[in-house]
């Protein structure tokens, strides 16, 4: 077991235990699938038992009164479902990418540019769909009650997308969600700079390992080896994927905790933008990866549950706000005060310590 004790932050202290995925210490919960009220809760204590969060400061932004509006799914089967269907529609495109599309400057009769375009952005889509699976599984939101099935399939997800090392990535991910927007402290939030492609280049940066592009290189040469021209390696298993990254970091990292204009110091999770989106736009755009906020609150969600966790938000937001008789916004976004608004300088710190009534009524972030 690995113990990281963290700096002090806004007037508490972080104390993060993680036990890592390779760790045997695995607590299996009973062989059937289905969970009744009183096992959904020990799967609960389990997955808080294996992926600790920092004590909760007393901030009404967290919205900590209503972390019971969410349970995970009473089932470890549809969250294997989709993830297998993911990889599976994964490998077919890939497929099809690799062995049957031919590129104009590499064959004399090639396939049309539509057919070459729509594989393209098929599988860049796809690629980002095996990130999000690794995500999950990072999150033990694939299978929360047997952690080796969650972790075999989070780490073959992130083999096929890029061969970053799944252990990693595992741990520096919870440094983010314990350490959030902390800087120098959150190994994806900025270090000084938060300009779009500087901020980009030092989170892969971050990432990459000499023996990621070891294990790519092999790869490669295995696919040459069975057929799959060099040509549409570079398409297909390299640009599709670094596109796929960008993506992933505008709507994962970039939008969510980029700081306002003018705002120096930490971005908490707490004042995560969360996108308004309708939900399929939300999916086409991201795997509903902006609904950030309620990711950060229900951790244990997976991807495709993060509409109803938004759904629920609302509702319970709407209700307070209709009983404290204020408007509500459609998320608890990055949340800018009237008094800010006036310009008596009103700073994200000061919104934690509004009641939450008041908090409700936020404003969609920019």
């Amino acid at each position: 077991m690995k113990t990281i004790h963290s700096r002090i932050f806004a007037g508490g202290a972080y104390y993060l235990t993680i036990i890592p995925p390779t760790s045997k210490r695995v607590h299996i919960m009973p062989k059937r699938m289905g969970s009744s009220p009183e096992e959904l809760h020990d799967v609960l204590k389990l997955w808080e038992k294996q992926y600790y969060l920092p004590r909760e400061l007393d901030d009404a932004r967290t919205q900590k009164h209503l972390v019971h509006l969410y349970r995970p799914p009473r089932s470890d089967w549809p969250g294997i479902l989709v993830a297998c269907g993911v990889l599976g529609c994964w490998a077919a495109i890939f497929i099809h990418a690799l062995w049957f599309i031919k590129l104009p400057w590499t064959s004399e009769e090639p396939s049309s540019w539509c057919h070459i375009v729509a594989v393209f952005f098929s599988l860049e889509f796809l690629y980002t769909g095996l990130f999000i699976t690794t995500h999950d599984a990072m999150h033990g939101a694939i299978a929360l009650r047997s952690r080796r099935i969650n972790d075999f399939l989070g780490r073959l997800a992130i083999s096929l997308y890029a061969w970053f090392d799944y252990s990693v990535l595992h741990r520096k991910h919870w440094e983010h969600h314990n350490h959030t927007g902390i800087p120098l402290v959150d190994p994806d939030f900025h270090h000084g700079n938060p300009n779009l492609l500087i901020w980009f280049a030092q989170f892969m940066m971050s990432y990459m390992t000499v023996f990621q592009f070891i294990k790519i290189a092999a790869w490669s040469n295995v696919l040459l080896l069975l057929g799959a021209p060099i040509a549409n390696q570079m398409v297909f298993m390299t640009a599709a994927p670094l596109l796929s990254a960008f993506r992933l970091f505008y709507y994962g990292t970039y939008v969510p905790h980029h700081p306002p204009k003018g705002h120096v110091g930490p971005m908490p999770w707490q004042v995560s933008r969360s996108s308004n989106a309708p939900t399929l736009l939300s999916f086409l755009t991201c795997y509903h990866f902006d609904m950030h906020w309620e990711h950060h609150r229900w951790p244990y969600a997976p991807w495709w549950q993060l509409p109803i966790c938004r759904q629920r938000l609302r509702q319970a937001l709407a209700a307070e706000a209709a009983a404290g008789g204020g408007a509500v916004a459609s998320s608890p976004c990055v949340a800018v005060d009237n008094r800010r608004q006036q310009g008596l300088g009103a700073g994200l710190e000061q919104v934690g310590s509004l009641p939450a009534a008041t908090t409700a009524a936020v404003v969609a972030a920019r």
